[in-house]
C-alpha cells in the first residue's frame, strides 16, 4: 500500500511539474513588455523648433528679413542649449526626457502666444513657473533651469524685446523650481503658489517703479503677477498625472501615495500574508537608512521594499514567515517542485504590478530582488536526495535579471539580511554584524552586484547601517518584576 502511494504521489508531483512548466512558457510567450514611450529625440527636436518657428514668425510677420532674424536667434539658442545638455546633462534621453520638454515647451509656447493675443489678459499671467515645476518633479532642476530660460526668451520676443517680461518670466520660473524641489504631497504645490507669487510681486514692484507707474497700474499688475502663481500651480497639478502615466515616471509624490498603507495591494498582503507583511516592512526600514548613506533615492528603495515581495499572495502559506507550527507545506514535496513554487513568487509580483498598474521602477525592484541567487536550501536537499546523480544549478536560481540600480540592490541585500537574522539565537550587534557581513559577501561573490553601481564603499556603508538598524529591532529588554 505504502508503495502505491509512493507512486501516486511521485507521478502527481510529476504532472504538476509538466504543468508548471508549461504554464511558465506560455506566460513567457504572452507576457508583453511595460509600456515605454519612445520617441526619437532628433525628431522632438525638429518639431520643437518649428511650432516656436511658427509661433514667432506670426508675431512678427513673414519676409525674408524676420525669417533669417529668426532662424538665426533659434539656431543661436539651440546651439548653447546642445552644448550645455552634453555638458552637464548628459543623460537627459532617460525615461523619455526629451518627450516631455518638448510637450511641456510647446504647450507653453502655445499658452504664451494665446495670452498674448487676448486683448482682456497680461502677459504678467503668462505661467513660465509651470513648465519649471513639472520638470523639476519629473526630471531634475538643471534642465527645468534651460526650459525656463528658453520660455523666458520667448515671452521676450513675443512682446517685442521686453526685458522687463523677460526678467519677471526669468525669476518666477527660478521661484517655481527652488520651491518644488522637495515636493513629496501635492499639497506641497499650493506653498509653492505663494512663493512664485511673492517673487512676482517683487519684479512687478522693481518694474513699477523703474518705470514710474501710477499705483492703479501697479495694483493690477500686482493681481496679474499673483494670479500668475495660482494659476501656475492649477496647471502643474492638472498636467502631472497626465505626464507620470504617460511616461510611467515615478515621482516622490507618487512614491508616497504607494506608501500609504491603506493601498489594495498592501492591505491585501497585510490580511492574506501577514508574515510576509511585517517581514516586508522591516526591509523597508533597512533599506531607507542605508539608501540615505549612499546617495540613492530612499524613498523609491523603501517604497519598492513594500512591494518586492507582493507575489506571495499566490501561494501565502509555501512560505516560511507565514507557516503557522513547526510543520512546513514543502515537507512532502520535491526540492524542485519546492524552487519552482519560490521562483514563482517573482513571477506573479510582477503580473500582480501590472495588474494594479504600478510604475516601472517599481516593477523593476519586484523583479530584480533576488536577481540570478541560487536557492540554497532546496539546492542542498536536492544535492542529499540525488548523490548518484548530478544537479543542475539552473533550475535552483531566480530567473533574474540582476539588480540595475542601488535601489533594487539595497532591497536585494536588505531582503537577504532581514530573513537571515531570524535564525539567529541571542542576536548580539556583533552577530548581527557578522551575519550581515556574510550575506553581503555572498552576493558580492556570486556576482549578484555586478550591473549596478555600487562600490566597495557603498557596501561597507550599507553593513553598518544594516547592523545598526537590526540591533535597534532586537534590542533586549529588561524583565519586569512580578508583583507577588
Amino acid at each position: 500500500m505504502s508503495q502505491w502511494r509512493r507512486f501516486l504521489r511521485r507521478f502527481l508531483i510529476g504532472i504538476l511539474k509538466l504543468t508548471d512548466e508549461k504554464a511558465r512558457e506560455r506566460k513567457k510567450r504572452k507576457r508583453v513588455p511595460l509600456r515605454q514611450t519612445r520617441v526619437s529625440p532628433r525628431l522632438i527636436e525638429i518639431v520643437i523648433f518649428l511650432i516656436l518657428f511658427w509661433i514667432l514668425l506670426g508675431e512678427f510677420g513673414f519676409s525674408w528679413e524676420n525669417v533669417l532674424g529668426l532662424l538665426l536667434c533659434m539656431g543661436i539658442i539651440l546651439v548653447m542649449v546642445s552644448i550645455y545638455i552634453k555638458r552637464y546633462i548628459p543623460d537627459i534621453s532617460d525615461h523619455n526626457s526629451l518627450a516631455i520638454v518638448g510637450i511641456v515647451t510647446v504647450v507653453m509656447a502655445l499658452l504664451i502666444e494665446v495670452i498674448h493675443v487676448t486683448p482682456e489678459l497680461s502677459s504678467y499671467l503668462v505661467p513660465v513657473a509651470s513648465a519649471g515645476m513639472l520638470i523639476t518633479i519629473l526630471i531634475n532642476s538643471h534642465l527645468a533651469m534651460v526650459v525656463v530660460l528658453i520660455l523666458s526668451i520667448i515671452v521676450a520676443l513675443i512682446n517685442r524685446f521686453d526685458f522687463g517680461l523677460f526678467f519677471f518670466s526669468l525669476v518666477g520660473g527660478a521661484a517655481g523650481i527652488y520651491s518644488s524641489l522637495d515636493v513629496r504631497h501635492r499639497r506641497d504645490l499650493v506653498g509653492a503658489g505663494l512663493y512664485i507669487s511673492g517673487a512676482n510681486a517683487m519684479v512687478i514692484s522693481m518694474i513699477g517703479l523703474m518705470n514710474q507707474k501710477s499705483i492703479s497700474q501697479l495694483g493690477e499688475n500686482f493681481l496679474w503677477g499673483i494670479g500668475n502663481g495660482f494659476l501656475s500651480v492649477i496647471l502643474t497639478m492638472g498636467i502631472l498625472p497626465y505626464l507620470e502615466e504617460l511616461f510611467s515616471i515615478t515621482t516622490n509624490i507618487k512614491l508616497l501615495e504607494l506608501s500609504d498603507f491603506n493601498q489594495p495591494l498592501l492591505k491585501r498582503l497585510m490580511m492574506e500574508a501577514p508574515g510576509t507583511y511585517h517581514h516586508s516592512i522591516v526591509v523597508g526600514n533597512l533599506v531607507e537608512n542605508a539608501s540615505q548613506l549612499i546617495g540613492a533615492n530612499s524613498l523609491l528603495a523603501r517604497v519598492g521594499a513594500y512591494y518586492h515581495d507582493i507575489g506571495k499572495l499566490k501561494n501565502p502559506e509555501y512560505f516560511a514567515e507565514n507557516q503557522e507550527g513547526l510543520m512546513s507545506k514543502h515537507d512532502d514535496l520535491n526540492p524542485s517542485i519546492s524552487s519552482l513554487i519560490l521562483i514563482s513568487h517573482v513571477k506573479e509580483g510582477i503580473d500582480l504590478a501590472r495588474e494594479y498598474k504600478l510604475q516601472r521602477s517599481i516593477v523593476n525592484i519586484i523583479e530584480q530582488h533576488h536577481g540570478t541567487s541560487l536557492i540554497h536550501y532546496f539546492y542542498i536537499k536536492a544535492l542529499e536526495e540525488n548523490k548518484a546523480s548530478k544537479v543542475g544549478e539552473d533550475k535552483y536560481r531566480y530567473p533574474g535579471p540582476k539588480p540595475g540600480s542601488k535601489e533594487a540592490a539595497i532591497v536585494m541585500l536588505a531582503d537577504a539580511v532581514e530573513a537571515t537574522s531570524r535564525t539567529l539565537e541571542e542576536p548580539s550587534y556583533e552577530r548581527l554584524k557578522n551575519m550581515v557581513d556574510k550575506v553581503i559577501n555572498d552576493k558580492f561573490i556570486d556576482g549578484q552586484l555586478n550591473d549596478c553601481n555600487i562600490t566597495l564603499v557603498n557596501l561597507h556603508q550599507i553593513a553598518e547601517s544594516f547592523a545598526h538598524t537590526l540591533t535597534g529591532i532586537y534590542h533586549t529588554r529588561v524583565e519586569y518584576p512580578k508583583k507577588e
